[in-house]
């Protein structure tokens, strides 16, 4: 995981090692480009993994990375292919694209790179013309990991602490993270009567939690309008809600579908949405269910369709 004899140069900029992976995302306000990340707890774990390395500090750097939230270098670029530039903040029109840039080690090799502080970041660059946007680690990871062929991994503060994490290490924490939400998501239909999503039989006389059903809080529309042009190329969808689910003290992104299939190819689609929707939210684990479901009846209540099958 942590590598610290492969140093990072400055180039400032690294041009020759941008990498156009656009995502459909909305950046934040030019105004919170620069937040303050809360990153404290972070950084000390990582200068303790930098004394030793063990067990324990790498068990401790990992539980405060998968919840950390980064700076990370971007090109941002209009729909008409032009390069945007600012002092660190510009305004983002609606169709931009994001360049995610790639720095290179001393070896030439290519990591994406993130940091904690907008401090870290200036060590790297001191130019005004590199823009920033805020991710959080699973966003940073599943780029990463798509990668794989072209990019060795990804580094934290190549400047200071230059903590890495191979392919590798990457893999085995989105498995482990895919793995504790699919238990969840497990949990949560066995708690209701309902099949896991694993085939497994729920638990007999397993108790009986209500569900809350609300509305998502800071889930921007043009997420939700990427989740819209993945449906739109399901033909078996015909119309989708989306809303925020409580268990008990649980938490979950719901997703609840209306499809014309059999249940294996439904639930191979609802699988395959929860995927896609990880790189996007990160705070709570993710559920799909049809809406002939108590999932489905109580996310009708909270709101109409986010889409619709034209």
């Amino acid at each position: 995981m942590a590598d610290n004899h492969i140093k990072f140069p400055s180039p400032d900029n690294n041009d020759n090692t941008n990498l156009n992976v656009a995502p459909e995302i909305n950046p934040p306000k030019p105004e919170n480009i620069f937040p303050e990340l809360g990153n404290e707890a972070l950084v000390k774990a990582m200068e303790a993994l930098k004394a030793d390395e063990n067990t324990e500090t790498q068990r401790a750097l990992i539980e405060r990375v998968l919840t950390a939230k980064f700076f990370t270098p971007v090109d941002v670029i209009d729909a008409d292919g032009n390069m945007l530039r600012g002092n660190g903040k510009i305004s983002i029109p609606k169709d931009a694209k994001f360049n995610f840039k790639l720095i290179q080690n001393t070896k030439g090799e290519n990591y994406f790179t993130v940091f904690t502080d907008i401090d870290e970041f200036r060590k790297w660059s001191k130019t005004a013309q590199v823009n920033t946007i805020v991710v959080v680690f699973p966003q940073i990871a599943q780029l990463a990991a798509q990668k794989s062929d072209s990019v060795h991994g990804l580094v934290i503060n190549p400047m200071s602490q230059n903590i890495i994490f191979t392919q590798e290490a990457i893999q085995n924490l989105l498995d482990a993270m895919r793995k504790v939400a699919e238990q969840q998501r497990a949990a949560a239909e066995a708690a209701n009567g309902q099949a896991p999503a694993n085939g497994d039989a729920p638990a007999a006389g397993g108790p009986q939690v209500k569900l809350m059903f609300g509305k998502p809080k800071n889930v921007p529309d043009a997420v939700l309008g990427a989740f819209r042009k993945k449906l739109a190329k399901t033909p078996e969808v015909k119309e989708a809600y989306f809303c925020m689910m409580k268990q008990g003290e649980q938490e979950y992104y719901l997703f609840t579908l209306d499809i014309d299939a059999d249940s294996e190819t439904s639930r191979d689609i609802g699988d395959s949405l929860c995927e896609a929707a990880k790189m996007f939210l990160t705070k709570f684990p993710i559920m799909a269910a049809p809406v002939n479901s108590p999932f489905g009846e109580g996310a009708r209540r909270v709101g109409e369709a986010f889409y619709t099958k034209g």
